[in-house]
């Protein structure tokens, strides 16, 4: 075992406390409590035997040592051949004899006891110390100097000016080691200062670098950091690191997570940490989203903001959700003491696709940093089921058909509703005895209704069920996004009032004025003819060649009777007509008619008698029946916005990117038969912006498509923002469009945080048994640090303690004296 001498101090201490132990065995003799006061007394002499021996020794190193030797050190050795069971018993035995010495002596006065004690305890310990024949080991050894890292934060947390017209927390680090020129000289003495800078990454530097570095670092990955510099020195050859930081950490270290601890003391080294950060920092910022990167088609997806503020408490911010730069959703909150508030956001997406969100606060006069007010992030959105609502207006085989065809499909969820009664209907019995509920008007056209991918409105008269009132609600649906089907019957389109309603204005056919309803219907057989523009139509494509889809559409079964309309509105696609039916202006009245309305689209067919296509050609020979299943298939498919359904398909394969990372884009191009289009030319063009009508042009490019109607293309590397990739071509004369969207992130969260964290630096110095030395403006002198490690021994010499005459003589003249006083307390 090896023995340090005492310091000056140490000494010092020990003889006060020698002092203390002293007067509180006089107050216990005082106040008659004679066993505590031995025990204090006894304490009193040992300690200051131990400062005795210690100052002799050290006084007296110099003439023990041989003549024209120098030492540096020294240490404790035993010469004597007993082992350890030896040492160990000549230890207890002496014990025992100060165990007796304190039994026989009960009864004395307390200072006399505690001399009697003293005196026997000295000539036992006299006569150990012959016994183990105690030496000291003087020797002259060399030391190699160890290594102190002075690690300095450089990241861009560390350019902020905690108070306005302040320095920099890097300037201040830099004045901090100007004004501590002495104590890192009084370190370099001792041992070798290296310096660094960290961020996202370790940078040797030196004492001139370190004070013309500048705060341009994206990250503080201060456990990385921490860990690297550890891997560069081996065992004791690190004396400590001096961390000068905010304690902005932004990877794998939190004060809050317990698992901190395990990877702090991991290290094993010490780590003194010094704040650069102050209080005053004034910042609002969108410090973390929580929302899932998928979500489901018209279904609710919740997206939580995580505000922290400095500065600002008591305030009311504004936390604003938008979606392609449009706000949708906005809150007011109050910022509480705590600094950090939620907020929840609820948004129901209307179509399959991607979205860009961003979440953002208004900045606000005299903050820090303006980039961490706002925080775009990408939504997928995909589908679960396709949620349909059927509404008949009384039962009937087309009613049961599209029913029953509906409910076999697994991916579709349906909800149909039969109307059996009207509120004026004639009841004989009190409505809460019949099975027949009335219509759930509100719940359906309020409550739930932006839920549902598609709504079926099959010979519906809206008049009688107190709906006139809900009608805006499916306008607005549609134009939100939503699916709409009017399907005829006598008591639908303009045979059932919706001429001049807002439901009329979301179809894509004009309705007539229903003066008449006489006149608004034919009743006659027809098979409708497809129209050019629906040869290719999803709705219509039957097959995928165009001639067979025109063989197939003039085999189908005859329907019995239309409803009568009128021209097709503006931008509509005519699908199908009648066969004999005029328009006023002598085209042929529309049978199939689809269009786009707003965000949605719509879909009117003028007849309530397509099951014919399904039963009725089932019965025929050769004819599966199919068609039926094919039209509604390809008709929900439409309205839903199927991305597989466009003829140009544009997609990215991320939705994020890192700054500078390509983007990977593919291009399928197809007919309209929707079939690969092989050497199509595609006009590519990627825009910066969140908004499509002020998104600032970035770059363009031209594609063509090979064999199988695909083209790649990567973007080059791009900066921090939200981009449109945009693709135009021209497929059989007309022009088609697609666009995705992507982010390009910031390359980390370096200011999201930008308040300090004096916690986590206490933390790493309690954790590595460092000094948390807190804001300050000079280092302090006397941070402590592993000693420089023995590389060799130059000279050694042994002085023995044992052999000195005096040490008999002692232990003569101590069992004489407490002879002495023993004889003179009656004791003998």
């Amino acid at each position: 075992m090896r023995f340090v001498l005492l310091t000056t101090g140490s000494r010092a201490a020990l003889l006060a406390l020698a002092v203390a132990l002293a007067l509180l065995a006089l107050g216990l003799v005082r106040r008659q409590r004679p066993s505590a006061a031995v025990l204090a007394g006894a304490s009193a002499v040992l300690a200051l035997a131990v400062v005795v021996v210690e100052a002799m020794i050290a006084w007296s190193l110099g003439w023990w040592a041989p003549s024209g030797a120098t030492f540096n050190e020294y240490r404790w050795v035993l010469l004597s051949p007993w082992g350890r069971f030896a040492v160990a018993a000549a230890a207890l035995t002496v014990l025992a004899i100060i165990g007796l010495a304190w039994r026989s002596t009960r009864g004395a006065p307390p200072w006399r006891r505690v001399a009697m004690i003293a005196l026997r305890g000295g000539a036992a310990a006299t006569a150990l110390v012959l016994f183990l024949e105690p030496a000291i080991e003087l020797r002259q050894v060399a030391r190699e100097p160890n290594r102190i890292a002075l690690l300095v934060d450089a990241s861009r947390s560390m350019g902020l000016t905690d108070v306005p017209g302040g320095p920099t927390r890097l300037a201040r680090t830099q004045a901090l080691l100007a004004a501590s020129a002495d104590t890192l000289a009084a370190w370099q003495a001792t041992h070798r200062l290296d310096y660094y800078t960290f961020a996202d990454g370790v940078v040797a530097s030196s004492a001139d670098g370190v004070a013309r570095a500048t705060a341009i670092g994206d990250a503080t990955l201060m456990r990385e950091a921490l860990e690297e510099v550890r891997r560069r020195y081996d065992g004791r050859d690190l004396a400590g690191i001096v961390l000068v930081s905010d304690g902005g950490a932004t990877g794998g270290l939190d004060s809050r997570d317990g698992s901190v601890r395990d990877v702090l003391r991991a290290l094993e080294a010490r780590v003194h940490t010094v704040a650069a950060a102050r209080p005053g920092l004034r910042d609002v910022a969108i410090a973390d989203v929580v929302a899932d990167d998928f979500a489901f088609v018209r279904t609710v997806a919740r997206i939580e903001a995580v505000v922290r503020a400095s500065g600002y408490a008591g305030e009311p911010l504004t936390v604003t959700l938008s979606s392609d730069g449009r706000p949708i959703r906005e809150q007011r909150v109050v910022v509480p003491s705590s600094g950090e508030v939620r907020v929840v956001f609820e948004v129901t997406p209307p179509r399959v696709g991607r979205y860009v969100y961003e979440l953002a606060t208004p900045v606000r006069p005299g903050e820090a940093i303006a980039t961490n007010n706002a925080r775009p992030f990408v939504v997928r959105v995909i589908r679960d089921k396709i949620r349909v609502l059927q509404v008949a207006g009384q039962p009937s085989w087309d009613v049961r058909a599209l029913r029953e065809l509906l409910e076999a499909n697994p991916n579709v969820d349906l909800i149909s509703f039969f109307i059996l009664r009207t509120q004026d209907d004639v009841a004989l019995v009190p409505s809460d005895e019949m099975s027949l509920i009335p219509f759930p008007t509100r719940e359906l056209f309020e409550e739930e209704l932006p839920s549902f991918d598609v709504i079926v409105l099959q010979n519906f008269e809206y008049l009688p069920y107190g709906i006139g009132d809900y009608l805006e609600d499916l306008r607005r649906y549609t134009a939100g996004g939503g699916g709409l089907v009017m399907l005829g019957g006598e008591q639908s389109l303009a045979s059932g009032g919706y001429q001049g309603t807002p439901v009329a204005e979301a179809l894509p056919v004009t309705l007539p004025s229903p003066w008449d309803r006489a006149t608004l219907v034919d009743t006659a057989r027809f098979r409708p003819q497809l129209t050019t523009a629906g040869a290719g139509h999803p709705v219509t494509a039957l097959r995928r060649a165009a001639a067979d889809n025109l063989a197939t559409w003039r085999a189908l079964p005859e329907l019995e009777g239309v409803n009568l309309v009128g021209a097709p509105r503006p931008g509509a696609t005519v699908l199908a007509t009648h066969p004999r039916l005029r328009l006023p202006s002598g085209q042929p009245m529309p049978v199939i008619v689809a269009g786009d309305y707003g965000e949605g689209r719509s879909l009117v067919v003028t007849t309530d008698t397509l099951w014919r296509w399904g039963l009725v050609a089932a019965a025929r020979p050769g004819d599966d029946g199919r068609a039926y299943g094919g039209f509604w298939e390809g008709a929900i498919r439409w309205l839903i916005h199927d991305p597989d359904l466009r003829h140009l398909q544009v997609d990215t394969d991320a939705t994020s990117y890192a700054p500078g990372q390509p983007v990977h884009v593919t291009l399928r191009l197809s007919g309209r038969d929707y079939l690969p289009l092989p050497g199509g030319a595609i006009e590519l063009d990627w825009r910066r912006g969140a908004d499509p009508a002020t998104a600032e042009p970035v770059g363009t490019a031209t594609v063509r498509t090979g064999d199988d109607g695909a083209a790649t293309w990567d973007v080059p590397g791009l900066t921090a923002g939200v981009y449109r990739v945009r693709g135009r071509a021209i497929v059989d004369g007309a022009a088609v469009e697609a666009t995705d969207i992507f982010l390009v992130r910031e390359t980390g969260t370096e200011l999201d945080r930008p308040f300090g964290d004096d916690d986590l630096l206490e933390t790493v110095a309690l954790e590595t048994g460092g000094v948390a030395v807190g804001p300050v403006d000079e280092l302090p002198a006397d941070l402590p640090f592993d000693p420089p490690r023995v590389v060799r021994v130059d000279d050694r010499a042994d002085v023995e303690l044992w052999s000195r005459p005096g040490l008999l003589v002692l232990a003569i003249l101590l069992l004489g004296l407490e002879w002495l006083l023993r004889q003179r307390s009656g004791y003998l």
